[in-house]
């Protein structure tokens, strides 16, 4: 268990989100269980956001709504050898993950595992309505945002430069980098191995003065015979362990 806050600019240093502060505490428990299967191979990421209701402060950060909020799971998953990395998403489990591009990892030899992030529980909208992922992208390692803007566009689903993203299979505006199916092969998939990154974004959102969002994430590990059936079982311990927590 942690909890850590925003508060203090001098550590805001970072281009791809060196913006003022909001003000927020977070609140966050790690769990696991210590078991065979899908929940095994599952650790929970429980997120208490709190905006503080602070009356007396001279700071407007703690008496402002913050308005068109996202939450974001960023990853540099590095799986074995870090250069032959691929991403994808699963828009219907809001499941993102990075794979690898051979069954020939430095690591993991034959059979590669996969890493997945999926929010099990996103943020409640003001209409009650609770989100799912709303957008997924990638980078390449050294190609990072540089800029907060930069990077509340690919929150967005946007390109950096504020642009709509484009399936090239499709033609059409989308929010998810890479959602074909990689098993199947079908789809947009990721076809260039490299030391990627990737984020998947909830929102968009709002926080009153004195609320409360609570989030919950998971990271998942599926490692079958080859790095496809280590994507198929991804989805299978994904969508296992997402119903038990549901129940």
């Amino acid at each position: 268990w942690s909890v850590y806050n925003d508060a203090d600019p001098s550590w805001h240093v970072n281009d791809a989100g060196g913006c003022s502060p909001l003000g927020l505490q977070i609140r966050q428990s790690t769990f696991a269980f210590d078991r065979t299967g899908a929940l095994g191979n599952t650790i929970f990421l429980k997120f208490q956001i709190i905006h503080p209701l602070l009356t007396t402060a001279t700071d407007d950060v703690y008496t402002r709504t913050l308005e068109d909020m996202y939450v974001s799971l960023w990853a540099d998953v590095d799986l074995g050898g870090s250069s032959d990395d691929l991403t994808g998403c699963d828009t219907t489990l809001s499941l993102g993950f990075t794979y690898n591009a051979t069954n020939n990892d430095q690591t993991y030899g034959k059979t590669p595992p996969v890493v997945g992030y999926d929010f099990f529980l996103g943020p409640l909208t003001a209409g009650g309505d609770t989100l799912g992922m709303t957008s997924f992208n990638k980078y390449i390692n050294g190609t990072d945002p540089g800029s907060s803007d930069a990077t509340y566009n690919y929150q967005q689903g946007l390109l950096p430069d504020g642009s709509a993203l484009i399936d090239p299979t499709t033609g059409e505006p989308t929010h998810y980098f890479n959602p074909g199916d990689p098993v199947m092969g079908t789809g947009w998939l990721d076809n260039n191995a490299a030391d990627k990154r990737m984020m998947l974004s909830s929102g968009p959102f709002s926080m009153e003065p004195g609320d409360t969002q609570i989030v919950v994430a998971a990271l998942i590990i599926g490692q079958g015979s080859n790095r496809l059936s280590s994507v198929a079982g991804l989805r299978f311990y994904d969508t296992y362990a997402q119903d038990a927590f549901d129940k």
